[in-house]
């Protein structure tokens, strides 16, 4: 009898028992395709007499689906009642055999990073009725031949559910945060905890916030797009130094941003275009922001462009949704998330690990306040973060 407590052990045991025994069945909860075990099990197929893998929560990996397409000898259950959750592998010769039952599936995170711990025991253990006992529950598992278009459908499934799985492991964009997400104050936040933590600004003023949002806002509603809107309110949206709204440098100053300026000032066609993309009202697609950055990047044939100045004309028409990301509140917002390299962020990662993450606090899926004081900053939630992250130079 031996323990068996770590991943090397595991996988090098797990190798050695399904080179070296005649016969092999098993039950697991998930499977992972991309593991050395499962290459060897793949090869060893002759071998199995039953097994039996779980879908559950779609963990276990279409291609393992693929790989058993027709067998008799491995089944899957696709819609249990209840979780299938056993992990047990049995290996057996006439003469001698040897069972491991633990917490370890046949997962790429059991066999490399997770905490597991499993018993391997013989047939020298003094148990002579176990292997038959533990043959029998798996004969007792009840799994079904999957077809091809079994495991086609599964796999469509799978990419589907594959992002909201991520999102559980407190991943964006394939970019695991530093520390859980409930170690976030900010993340964590209801909306009663965010909207009092957006009113103690003091850098700049709540109600002065809300001012100049709903001055942007105006403007936005009242023309087509946004070169029909008068240049010097323009200037303003933009983050730059403006005669027409007030306190324009909030949210991301874009004063240092020359290109950008010039661009402004020539009317350039490309950011009205970019920002007709962006629907005034209800949610925003990613194939939506794709277009944005796309059309956005069409006025710098040359470079020059950045996520500043391209989150800043977000934030403002849409402040429910966007972030204006700068110098001045990208590491306290790295900070409190857990993001990785944020010196690093650009175009794809910012939908990915500002956008979804953001819309996964409660304060920011809150539904919409009943109280007026309160429906302003509501609406202007996301863009509202600056008065928590801003940090004075």
């Amino acid at each position: 009898m031996k323990l068996i407590s770590t991943n090397i052990a595991l996988n090098s045991n797990l190798q050695r028992l399904i080179r070296k025994y005649e016969n092999i069945s098993f039950g697991t909860a998930w499977a992972s395709a991309e593991t050395d075990v499962f290459a060897e099990l793949a090869k060893a197929k002759a071998k199995i007499a039953k097994g039996v893998i779980g879908t559950h929560f779609y963990q276990t990996h279409p291609d393992v689906l693929d790989e058993f397409v027709g067998s008799c000898q491995v089944s899957f259950v696709l819609q249990p009642e209840g979780v299938f959750h056993p992990k047990v592998f049995a290996f057996w010769t006439a003469k001698s055999w040897e069972i491991l039952i633990g917490s370890a599936n046949l997962t790429v995170g059991a066999l490399k990073a997770n905490t597991e711990l499993s018993i391997l025991i013989s047939h020298k253990d003094g148990t002579p009725d176990l292997l038959d006992e533990v043959l029998a529950a798996i004969d007792g598992y009840e799994g079904r031949t999957i077809s091809q278009i079994d495991a086609d459908n599964y796999r469509r499934i799978w990419k589907l559910k594959a992002p909201i799985k991520d999102k559980l492991k407190g991943s964006y964009g394939g970019n695991p945060a530093t520390k859980p997400e409930v170690e976030s104050p900010v993340m964590t936040m209801d909306w009663p905890a965010f909207y009092a933590a957006l009113q103690k600004d003091k850098a700049h003023g709540f109600t002065d916030r809300l001012s100049m949002l709903d001055q942007v806002a105006n403007e936005f509603a009242k023309a087509q797009s946004f070169n029909d809107i008068p240049f010097q309110e323009r200037l303003g949206i933009a983050g730059l130094r403006s005669k027409a709204i007030k306190n324009s440098e909030w949210f991301g100053s874009m004063v240092g941003a020359g290109k950008f300026y010039k661009l402004i000032n020539s009317s350039e066609p490309a950011f009205s275009v970019a920002l007709d993309a962006i629907p005034p009202t209800g949610a925003v697609t990613r194939h939506q922001y794709d277009t944005f950055i796309r059309e956005y990047l069409k006025a710098f044939p040359n470079g020059r462009d950045g996520l500043g100045t391209a989150t800043r004309l977000l934030s403002m028409k849409r402040p429910d949704t966007f972030l204006c990301v700068d110098s001045a509140n990208l590491k306290k917002l790295a900070q409190d998330v857990g993001m990785k390299r944020p010196d690093k962020l650009d175009y794809e990662r910012y939908w990915t690990e500002v956008v979804e993450r953001l819309q996964q606090a409660p304060w920011w899926q809150s539904p919409e306040p009943k109280q007026q004081s309160e429906v302003r900053a509501w609406r202007a939630r996301t863009a509202m973060l600056d008065a928590i992250f801003y940090e004075a130079k």
